[in-house]
């Protein structure tokens, strides 16, 4: 029997451009990663009825969702190569949110185009995230380029 290669490859593979692209959430006083985020499928979104209708928000809580892609330097070490930041409400007792899905999706793809757009963070939130990175995943950041660096205040 001859398999069919419905996808005209042999295997199913992460667009190039994809595979160094990951999440990075803010909730409250939490910051970490959740790959789920690429479907729509994070640890705050699991569960929860999303609309784009503002009124929809309700007693929810603010998250706020950074794209991060990763690339290589000048030096070909491994760096932050884009950021876009996003946000979401989350009411967790009702199940129902907002966000605008548009929205993240153009986000995550100025991340991947290496752009950094994080006008949606508090100055707090990115003084956080900044730490977060510094802490965590000190070599991608300290071998990302200016303009990732000079967008989040150490």
């Amino acid at each position: 029997m001859e398999e069919l290669e419905l996808t005209g490859q042999p295997r199913h593979r992460t667009p190039e451009e994809l595979s160094g692209l990951t999440a990075v959430l803010m909730d409250g006083e939490d910051v970490y990663v959740d790959r789920g985020a690429l479907h729509a499928k994070s640890r705050v979104e699991r569960g929860v009825a999303f609309s784009d209708d503002p009124s929809r928000r309700g007693r929810g809580r603010r998250v706020a969702l950074v794209w991060v892609s990763l690339g290589r330097n000048a030096e070909h070490k491994p760096c932050i190569h884009g950021l876009a930041a996003c946000e979401m409400w989350v009411d967790g007792e009702a199940k129902t949110g907002f966000k605008r899905l548009a929205e993240h999706v153009n986000q995550m793809e100025r991340a991947v185009k290496g752009r950094v757009d994080l006008d949606v963070l508090t100055p707090d939130e990115k003084r956080r995230l900044a730490a977060f990175f510094a802490a965590e995943h000190r070599d991608v950041w300290e071998a990302a380029p200016a303009a990732v660096r000079d967008a989040l205040p150490t």
